[in-house]
């Protein structure tokens, strides 16, 4: 399974996709789009998910709406305060021409199938799954990101042409 739907974890994601403009109040609702994003991402052999920017630990009682980001994921880490360091994202990473390997088949039966919008076109995006913080750092770059905010931010193109130092925390 490629989604994630993080209760504990504290996870940073380099994501190519798009923002979910859709609003569910029901997690039910979010899983059967999550494992409609993880059946295509096997048929396709693509490591596609449905990150979900914040934690799930509350669910079923308490869902509100959550940002969330569909697409190929790229590269996941893990951290915490005492263990920051997630890894190294490699330029090749952050590329938006990835977006290609996504079939316009996909978005369509998200749409069509489960009710699922979308705003605005792929792109390459830092997100947090989990009550996280993430940050990237190199080349005199700076990225950052928390599930306090929207969850995820695009990554400047400046940015995506040098190796990156990921840190993830509890937010």
């Amino acid at each position: 399974m490629s989604s994630r739907l993080n209760e504990m974890d504290n996870e940073g994601l380099i994501v190519v996709g798009r923002p979910v403009s859709t609003e569910w109040d029901d997690c039910e609702k979010i899983k059967a789009v999550a494992s409609a994003v993880d059946a295509w991402g096997a048929k396709l052999s693509l490591p596609l998910g449905l990150i979900y920017c914040s934690t799930t630990i509350n669910w079923p009682d308490e869902v509100g709406y959550t940002p969330m980001l569909i697409g190929l994921i790229t590269f996941s880490g893990y951290g915490d305060d005492d263990e920051p360091e997630a890894g190294v994202v490699e330029p090749a990473q952050m590329q938006a021409s990835l977006a290609r390997k996504i079939p316009a088949e996909f978005w369509a039966d998200l749409e069509a199938t489960h009710g699922v919008t979308f705003s605005g076109e792929p792109e390459v995006y830092l997100a947090c799954a989990g009550w996280t913080w993430a940050r990237m750092e190199g080349g005199g770059h700076k990225v950052n990101a928390d599930t306090e905010g929207s969850g995820y931010k695009v990554i400047p193109e400046a940015a995506r042409g040098v190796a990156m130092t990921m840190r993830v925390g509890y937010c």
